[in-house]
């Protein structure tokens, strides 16, 4: 073979090596892509504080972009209810917006994180310091708790269109109560175990016990009585 020949054969090798390492989809055999974690899901957050049992707060995000969060106190008072939606927005984070259940206040509250791995990060400073970071669990099964009620009154409240009327009570939660008739609520159906006398209001511990699965003619909870702890006479 030639010198001439040679050097055109090197030539055309040349060009085809250089062609195929451009290809598009060529990649190391050692290079590996991160998983994100999808984001819907249940997170959760327990904070301690020195002063007070603290706070259990969990936040549901689902695949049809709702949202749902809920703060216990921890201090025989139910929980605070947040429902909404989520959407995800530049540079990765994830806002929420909020409206709590059952307050009659329309305002909506505002919260963004981040993604860090299984866990997301608040961005603000409405949790203190510490701030807060949810991680992704298992959500918990419904379960019973244990409430201090003040129980002011006792009536027929309509169930909804329906089903009709059923006892309610007009309560205060927490170990105080406020003489306020604005501050007082309802709650829907009958304390198992506790006889209302006219003219008095009554301290209760009640167990709160969630419907599983959830049955609509009835509310979400059952109520029973552990102790009445207190009965004074209305002033």
């Amino acid at each position: 073979m030639n010198t001439h020949t040679m050097l055109l054969l090197a030539g055309a090798l040349t060009f085809t090596a250089c062609g195929n390492s451009n290809k598009p989809g060529t990649k190391d055999s050692t290079t590996t892509e991160a998983t994100i974690p999808a984001l819907d899901g249940y997170y959760e957050a327990n904070m301690p504080a020195a002063s007070s049992p603290g706070r259990l707060i969990g936040l549901s995000l689902r695949s049809t972009n709702d949202a749902r969060m809920s703060t216990d106190y921890l201090n025989s008072t139910p929980e605070i209810i947040q429902m909404g939606n989520w959407s995800t927005i530049d540079s990765g984070k994830i806002l929420i917006t909020l409206v709590t259940v059952g307050a009659g206040n329309p305002a909506k509250d505002t919260l963004i994180f981040r993604q860090d791995g299984s866990s997301l990060v608040y961005l603000g400073d409405a949790y203190g310091s510490d701030g807060l970071t949810l991680t992704k669990k298992d959500p918990p099964a419904p379960a019973a708790k244990e409430l201090l009620v003040w129980v002011s009154s006792e009536e027929e409240c309509e169930d909804g269109p329906g089903f009709g009327k059923v006892k309610c009570y007009s309560v205060q939660y927490g170990d105080r109560y406020v003489d306020d008739p604005d501050l007082w609520e309802k709650l829907m159906g009958e304390i198992e175990g506790f006889k209302f006398e006219k003219g008095n209001i009554y301290l209760l511990k009640v167990n709160r016990i969630p419907h599983d699965p959830p049955r609509q003619d009835v509310g979400a909870y059952a109520y029973k009585l552990v102790e009445t702890v207190k009965s004074e006479k209305k002033k």
